[in-house]
Protein backbone atom coordinates (compact mmCIF):
# COMPACT_ATOMS: atom_id res chain seq x y z
CA UNK A 1 0.00 0.00 0.00
CA UNK A 2 1.60 3.51 -0.90
CA UNK A 3 2.15 5.97 1.69
CA UNK A 4 0.63 9.29 1.95
CA UNK A 5 2.47 10.49 4.82
CA UNK A 6 5.69 9.95 6.98
CA UNK A 7 6.00 11.67 10.34
CA UNK A 8 9.30 11.62 11.90
CA UNK A 9 11.06 12.79 15.33
CA UNK A 10 8.57 15.24 15.23
CA UNK A 11 8.63 17.95 18.42
CA UNK A 12 6.08 20.67 19.40
CA UNK A 13 6.28 23.57 22.09
CA UNK A 14 3.85 26.81 22.58
CA UNK A 15 6.88 29.48 22.98
CA UNK A 16 7.85 28.84 26.68
CA UNK A 17 5.21 26.16 27.71
CA UNK A 18 6.71 22.57 28.01
CA UNK A 19 6.89 20.27 24.81
CA UNK A 20 3.24 19.44 23.76
CA UNK A 21 4.49 16.69 21.12
CA UNK A 22 7.52 14.83 22.21
CA UNK A 23 9.55 11.99 19.24
CA UNK A 24 6.31 11.01 17.35
CA UNK A 25 6.98 9.10 14.20
CA UNK A 26 4.25 7.36 12.31
CA UNK A 27 2.77 6.36 8.59
CA UNK A 28 -0.68 6.97 7.32
CA UNK A 29 -0.75 5.10 3.75
CA UNK A 30 -3.54 5.68 1.01
CA UNK A 31 -6.80 4.58 1.01
CA UNK A 32 -6.90 4.41 5.11
CA UNK A 33 -8.57 5.77 8.00
CA UNK A 34 -6.13 6.64 11.13
CA UNK A 35 -7.74 6.87 14.62
CA UNK A 36 -5.97 9.05 17.29
CA UNK A 37 -6.92 8.14 21.05
CA UNK A 38 -5.62 10.17 23.93
CA UNK A 39 -6.28 12.36 26.66
CA UNK A 40 -7.10 16.35 26.09
CA UNK A 41 -3.60 18.36 26.72
CA UNK A 42 -2.61 15.28 24.77
CA UNK A 43 -1.28 17.16 22.01
CA UNK A 44 -4.04 15.54 18.89
CA UNK A 45 -5.45 18.92 17.90
CA UNK A 46 -1.93 20.39 17.93
CA UNK A 47 -0.68 17.15 15.47
CA UNK A 48 -3.85 17.71 12.86
CA UNK A 49 -2.76 21.76 12.77
CA UNK A 50 1.15 20.71 12.34
CA UNK A 51 -0.01 18.23 9.52
CA UNK A 52 -2.18 20.78 7.64
CA UNK A 53 0.55 22.98 8.13
CA UNK A 54 -1.15 25.53 10.16
CA UNK A 55 1.67 25.15 12.86
CA UNK A 56 5.32 24.35 11.85
CA UNK A 57 7.39 21.76 14.03
CA UNK A 58 10.12 22.55 16.27
CA UNK A 59 12.00 20.03 15.28
CA UNK A 60 10.84 16.68 13.04
CA UNK A 61 10.07 16.38 9.57
CA UNK A 62 6.26 15.80 7.81
CA UNK A 63 6.61 14.32 4.10
CA UNK A 64 3.82 14.15 1.83
CA UNK A 65 4.22 11.23 -0.99
CA UNK A 66 4.30 14.53 -3.43
CA UNK A 67 6.66 16.38 -1.40
CA UNK A 68 5.35 20.07 -2.57
CA UNK A 69 1.68 18.48 -1.53
CA UNK A 70 0.39 19.49 -4.64
CA UNK A 71 -1.84 16.15 -3.44
CA UNK A 72 -5.23 18.19 -2.13
CA UNK A 73 -5.40 18.48 1.60
CA UNK A 74 -8.19 19.72 3.65
CA UNK A 75 -8.65 20.26 7.48
CA UNK A 76 -12.22 19.48 9.41
CA UNK A 77 -12.06 21.70 12.51
CA UNK A 78 -15.18 20.65 15.26
CA UNK A 79 -17.79 23.11 15.27
CA UNK A 80 -17.26 25.51 18.00
CA UNK A 81 -19.77 28.12 19.12
CA UNK A 82 -17.56 30.82 16.97
CA UNK A 83 -18.79 29.03 13.66
CA UNK A 84 -21.98 30.59 14.92
CA UNK A 85 -21.34 33.73 12.93
CA UNK A 86 -19.96 32.40 9.86
CA UNK A 87 -21.41 34.84 7.37
CA UNK A 88 -22.00 32.10 4.04
CA UNK A 89 -24.63 29.96 3.15
CA UNK A 90 -24.29 26.16 2.66
CA UNK A 91 -24.24 27.38 -1.41
CA UNK A 92 -21.18 29.40 -0.91
CA UNK A 93 -19.09 27.19 1.16
CA UNK A 94 -19.55 25.02 -1.43
CA UNK A 95 -19.15 27.28 -4.39
CA UNK A 96 -16.05 28.18 -3.04
CA UNK A 97 -14.91 24.85 -2.21
CA UNK A 98 -12.39 25.05 -5.53
CA UNK A 99 -11.35 28.82 -5.58
CA UNK A 100 -9.40 30.53 -7.09
CA UNK A 101 -9.06 28.59 -9.78
CA UNK A 102 -12.73 28.04 -10.34
CA UNK A 103 -16.33 28.20 -8.99
CA UNK A 104 -18.37 25.08 -8.39
CA UNK A 105 -21.20 24.38 -10.33
CA UNK A 106 -24.56 24.12 -8.28
CA UNK A 107 -25.19 20.36 -9.75
CA UNK A 108 -21.92 19.28 -8.54
CA UNK A 109 -22.59 20.97 -5.15
CA UNK A 110 -26.06 19.29 -5.13
CA UNK A 111 -24.08 15.76 -5.97
CA UNK A 112 -21.75 16.05 -3.01
CA UNK A 113 -24.36 16.87 -0.79
CA UNK A 114 -26.42 13.82 -2.09
CA UNK A 115 -23.30 11.45 -1.49
CA UNK A 116 -23.23 12.66 1.98
CA UNK A 117 -27.00 11.98 2.69
CA UNK A 118 -27.95 15.67 2.99
CA UNK A 119 -31.20 17.47 1.38
CA UNK A 120 -30.46 20.46 2.74
CA UNK A 121 -31.54 24.01 0.31
CA UNK A 122 -28.04 25.35 -0.28
CA UNK A 123 -29.36 28.73 0.74
CA UNK A 124 -29.81 27.78 4.42
CA UNK A 125 -26.78 29.80 6.62
CA UNK A 126 -23.91 27.79 8.06
CA UNK A 127 -24.32 28.91 11.10
CA UNK A 128 -27.66 27.05 11.29
CA UNK A 129 -26.71 23.55 10.92
CA UNK A 130 -26.22 20.91 13.56
CA UNK A 131 -22.79 19.73 14.73
CA UNK A 132 -23.38 16.87 12.33
CA UNK A 133 -25.04 18.87 9.36
CA UNK A 134 -21.97 20.50 9.56
CA UNK A 135 -19.04 17.73 9.34
CA UNK A 136 -21.16 16.14 6.54
CA UNK A 137 -21.09 19.88 4.47
CA UNK A 138 -17.55 19.80 4.86
CA UNK A 139 -17.23 16.47 3.97
CA UNK A 140 -18.90 17.52 0.34
CA UNK A 141 -16.07 19.93 0.44
CA UNK A 142 -13.95 17.21 0.70
CA UNK A 143 -15.33 15.53 -2.52
CA UNK A 144 -15.74 19.06 -4.17
CA UNK A 145 -12.17 19.89 -3.50
CA UNK A 146 -10.79 16.16 -4.53
CA UNK A 147 -8.90 16.36 -1.39
CA UNK A 148 -6.39 13.33 -1.06
CA UNK A 149 -6.02 13.86 2.48
CA UNK A 150 -8.28 14.92 5.41
CA UNK A 151 -7.60 16.00 8.74
CA UNK A 152 -10.54 15.43 11.08
CA UNK A 153 -10.91 16.97 14.70
CA UNK A 154 -13.51 14.83 16.27
CA UNK A 155 -16.17 14.94 13.88
CA UNK A 156 -18.28 12.83 16.15
CA UNK A 157 -18.35 15.33 19.03
CA UNK A 158 -22.51 15.84 19.97
CA UNK A 159 -23.47 13.28 18.40
CA UNK A 160 -25.66 10.34 19.51
CA UNK A 161 -24.27 6.37 19.54
CA UNK A 162 -26.69 6.32 16.16
CA UNK A 163 -25.47 10.02 14.57
CA UNK A 164 -21.88 8.67 15.35
CA UNK A 165 -21.91 6.03 13.05
CA UNK A 166 -23.88 7.41 10.34
CA UNK A 167 -21.17 9.78 10.29
CA UNK A 168 -18.36 7.16 10.75
CA UNK A 169 -19.90 5.16 7.73
CA UNK A 170 -19.98 8.42 5.39
CA UNK A 171 -16.43 8.78 6.37
CA UNK A 172 -15.43 5.10 5.48
CA UNK A 173 -17.42 5.54 2.03
CA UNK A 174 -15.61 8.87 0.75
CA UNK A 175 -12.02 6.84 1.80
CA UNK A 176 -12.65 3.98 -0.24
CA UNK A 177 -14.42 5.98 -2.97
CA UNK A 178 -11.77 8.94 -3.17
CA UNK A 179 -8.92 6.35 -2.48
CA UNK A 180 -8.04 8.99 0.16
CA UNK A 181 -6.08 9.20 3.69
CA UNK A 182 -8.26 10.39 6.43
CA UNK A 183 -6.62 11.46 9.84
CA UNK A 184 -9.39 11.66 12.54
CA UNK A 185 -9.22 12.67 16.23
CA UNK A 186 -12.13 10.85 18.45
CA UNK A 187 -13.03 10.58 22.09
CA UNK A 188 -15.06 7.37 21.43
CA UNK A 189 -12.71 4.27 21.88
CA UNK A 190 -15.52 1.94 20.60
CA UNK A 191 -16.35 3.68 17.40
CA UNK A 192 -12.90 4.37 16.74
CA UNK A 193 -11.88 0.41 16.73
CA UNK A 194 -14.59 -0.07 15.16
CA UNK A 195 -14.23 2.33 12.52
CA UNK A 196 -11.05 2.91 11.69
CA UNK A 197 -7.88 0.90 9.83
CA UNK A 198 -4.72 1.68 12.28
CA UNK A 199 -4.54 3.29 15.75
CA UNK A 200 -2.62 6.45 16.93
CA UNK A 201 -2.50 6.14 20.86
CA UNK A 202 -1.16 10.05 21.86
CA UNK A 203 -0.39 11.60 24.89
CA UNK A 204 2.83 13.77 24.19
CA UNK A 205 4.77 10.50 23.19
CA UNK A 206 3.27 8.24 21.22
CA UNK A 207 2.17 4.74 23.15
CA UNK A 208 0.75 3.10 20.10
CA UNK A 209 0.47 2.88 16.27
CA UNK A 210 -0.30 -0.03 14.66
CA UNK A 211 -3.16 -2.07 13.68
CA UNK A 212 -6.41 -1.94 15.84
CA UNK A 213 -6.66 -5.62 15.96
CA UNK A 214 -3.29 -5.51 18.15
CA UNK A 215 -4.43 -2.84 20.64
CA UNK A 216 -4.88 -3.93 24.16
CA UNK A 217 -5.48 -2.91 28.02
CA UNK A 218 -2.05 -1.92 28.65
CA UNK A 219 -1.93 0.67 26.04
CA UNK A 220 -4.77 2.02 26.43
CA UNK A 221 -4.10 2.23 29.96
CA UNK A 222 -0.40 3.84 29.28
CA UNK A 223 -2.18 6.52 27.07
CA UNK A 224 -5.07 7.86 29.64
CA UNK A 225 -2.65 6.92 32.77
CA UNK A 226 -6.36 5.14 34.25
CA UNK A 227 -7.20 1.80 34.83
CA UNK A 228 -9.12 -0.11 32.02
CA UNK A 229 -12.67 -1.01 33.83
CA UNK A 230 -12.42 2.71 34.57
CA UNK A 231 -12.05 4.32 30.88
CA UNK A 232 -15.25 1.88 30.16
CA UNK A 233 -16.99 3.52 33.11
CA UNK A 234 -15.45 6.94 31.89
CA UNK A 235 -17.28 6.35 28.28
CA UNK A 236 -20.45 5.44 29.22
CA UNK A 237 -20.68 8.91 30.95
CA UNK A 238 -19.00 10.50 27.88
CA UNK A 239 -15.65 12.02 30.23
CA UNK A 240 -12.59 10.28 28.90
CA UNK A 241 -11.24 13.52 27.99
CA UNK A 242 -12.79 16.08 30.59
CA UNK A 243 -9.54 16.79 31.88
CA UNK A 244 -5.79 17.43 30.63
CA UNK A 245 -4.34 14.09 31.23
CA UNK A 246 -6.93 12.14 32.66
CA UNK A 247 -6.89 11.83 36.33
CA UNK A 248 -9.59 9.19 37.40
CA UNK A 249 -11.91 10.44 40.67
CA UNK A 250 -13.98 6.83 40.55
CA UNK A 251 -11.25 5.46 42.88
CA UNK A 252 -7.42 6.10 43.89
CA UNK A 253 -5.00 4.02 41.90
CA UNK A 254 -1.51 4.12 40.57
CA UNK A 255 -0.80 5.31 37.44
CA UNK A 256 -0.08 2.30 35.19
CA UNK A 257 3.73 2.29 33.86
CA UNK A 258 4.00 -0.56 32.05
CA UNK A 259 4.70 -0.58 28.61
CA UNK A 260 4.70 3.51 28.11
CA UNK A 261 7.26 4.78 25.84
CA UNK A 262 9.33 7.96 27.74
Amino acid sequence: MKIALTVESLCFSYQSRNEVLKDLNFKVHENEILGILGPNGGGKSTLLKLLAGLLKPNTGTIKYSNEELTTPLIYIPQKEENNSAYPLTIGELLAGARLPKEVVPKDEVLSALEQMGLKLPINRPVSSLSGGEYQRVLLAKAILFNARIILMDEPTKGLDSVGQDKLLELIQHLKSTRNASIILVDHNISQVLKHCDRLLCLNKNYHWHDHKEHVNKSILESTYHCEFEHLLIHEKKGGILDHDHHHCEIDHHQEPSKGRKE
